[in-house]
């Protein structure tokens, strides 16, 4: 894939810049191992000024994308040494969703949401499960697909946060950004969505069933695979 640097019109945030560069970075324009241009040659290039572009490589450096060494230059990272924020960026290439990024998604939401669901059995507490009650009264009551998608990942989100597990809780975070902003993509799963294995797990949890709390929550997040296979079809 060609990708060139081209131009900014006019003056712009250091989070648009860094947009750019990743775009840059991510579209071929330069592989890991190589060096991006020299500051002051970036900046007139890309028509900003020196401090600007500053802050956008420091948000690129965060995401582990960059190395800026002190006489050396600006080295482009492996992808696989970057921060998990760059998989947003991952997911849409220009205007395009990656469904083997997508799959990869999906996957490890299965793999920890499982544990999740076992862990939330073994150390739920009153609030937790009251909130899960609630909630599991609006699933039941919803028809509108749309909102079938929000309030199914919310229960999810409800599990991780009864899990108590903070690596799980963030990382239950980041994927509900990525459903949130792709919503339209998950709609296939709503046509015909039935809560009665929601129902299954959130008894689990109250009845401390770890087991049938995991396989629950396994049986239910599988049809994220069987999107793949819709998605693939299209």
């Amino acid at each position: 894939m060609n990708a060139e640097l081209t131009p900014v019109e006019k003056m712009k945030a250091p989070e648009q810049i860094a947009e750019i560069l990743l775009k840059y970075i991510l579209g071929g324009g330069i592989s890991p191992g190589e060096k991006l241009p020299p500051e002051r040659t970036l900046a007139t290039q890309l028509n900003v000024t020196r401090a600007t572009l500053r802050e956008a490589l420091k948000k690129l450096e965060q995401l582990k994308l960059i190395v800026i060494h002190q006489g050396k230059g600006i080295i482009i990272e492996d992808f696989h040494n970057a921060s998990i924020d760059l998989i947003f960026s991952l997911l849409v290439v220009n205007g395009e969703i990656d469904l083997k990024i997508l799959e990869n998604i999906l996957e490890a939401r299965e793999l920890f949401g499982t544990d999740v669901a076992r862990c939330a059995a073994r150390r739920a507490d009153k609030k937790d499960i009251e909130q899960m009650k609630i909630l599991m009264e609006k699933l039941i009551q919803t028809t509108d697909p749309g909102k079938l998608q929000q309030l199914d990942f919310e229960f999810f989100r409800q599990l991780a946060l009864a899990s108590k597990n903070m690596v799980y809780i963030l990382l239950m975070n980041t994927i509900k950004t990525i459903h949130d902003q792709h919503l339209n993509l998950f709609l296939p799963l709503s046509t015909n969505l039935d809560t009665t294995l929601q129902q299954e797990i959130l008894q689990a949890v109250i009845d401390g069933d770890e087991e049938k709390a995991a396989r629950g929550a396994q049986t239910f997040l599988k049809a994220g695979m069987e999107l793949l296979k819709f998605l693939k079809s299209i």
